[in-house]
């Protein structure tokens, strides 16, 4: 069943711009076969047209994912914190989502929750339809990272000319030892790897390297985009 997570503890430890944030929401699933897209459905008539959801769900399918036994994941893109909580709370009790979630519980049960907070992206952000690449990572100078990245994304051929990275810090709920995720979208992952094989950016990969850890890497294609918000509010800083 998806519950909400107890996030008021979050308000205490973060800084206060990071209230401004965009925040993402990961719910990791393991559906029943052939209860794709009935769930599907079930998402988008949630929170497709829902007033009360101010936010965008990513409903996703994992294609390669190691010994994890998720199949798929439903990705909760908030505007900010503020947002967040207010569609909790206007969500929580209604008959739309109880019926939500006797389908979800039919199809399959949740198996995880992370949040996670926006912290800086390059390229066009993916849209409906897009394939993704994540890699689980310990970041010991996140700030370095960051301008690393920045760095990379400056020089003439990089991989987001055709695809957008974008960096996430953990609030909770990762596996121990994981600060932070990247994601990857692009239209074809094969494009992406085109570029992250090549020598350029195997230069900036040493350099990557002296700051971050890879932990974990995960393939997963999308399904759908429901709700009002617009992936392009991930950017927001």
């Amino acid at each position: 069943m998806i519950r909400n997570i107890i996030c008021s503890a979050l308000l205490v430890f973060m800084p206060f711009s990071a209230l401004a944030q965009s925040v993402w929401v990961d719910y990791s699933l393991v559906l029943k076969p052939g209860t794709q897209i009935g769930t599907a459905k079930a998402v988008s008539e949630y929170l497709g047209s829902n007033d009360k959801f101010e936010g965008l769900a990513i409903f996703n399918a994992e294609v390669i994912n190691g010994a994890n036994p998720q199949t798929h994941n439903l990705a909760i893109i908030y505007e900010d914190q503020e947002s967040w909580d207010r569609s909790l709370s206007a969500l929580t009790g209604s008959t739309e989502r109880e019926k939500f979630l006797r389908t979800m519980r039919a199809n399959g049960e949740v198996i995880g929750e992370t949040a996670y907070l926006h912290v800086a992206g390059w390229g066009q952000p993916g849209n409906e339809g897009t394939q993704y690449i994540g890699f689980a990572m310990n970041v010991s100078n996140p700030k370095r990272y960051v301008e690393l990245l920045a760095e990379y994304a400056d020089q003439p051929g990089n991989a987001t000319e055709i695809a957008s990275i974008d960096l996430y810090q953990v609030l909770a709920g990762a596996p121990s030892g994981v600060t932070h995720v990247v994601v990857i979208s692009a239209e074809k992952r094969y494009q992406f790897m085109e570029r992250y094989n090549s020598p350029e950016f195997a230069k900036y990969l040493r350099k990557f390297a002296s700051v971050r850890e890879v932990l974990g890497v995960n393939y997963a294609d999308n399904i759908s985009f429901s709700g009002g918000l617009s992936i392009g509010t991930l950017r927001k800083e």
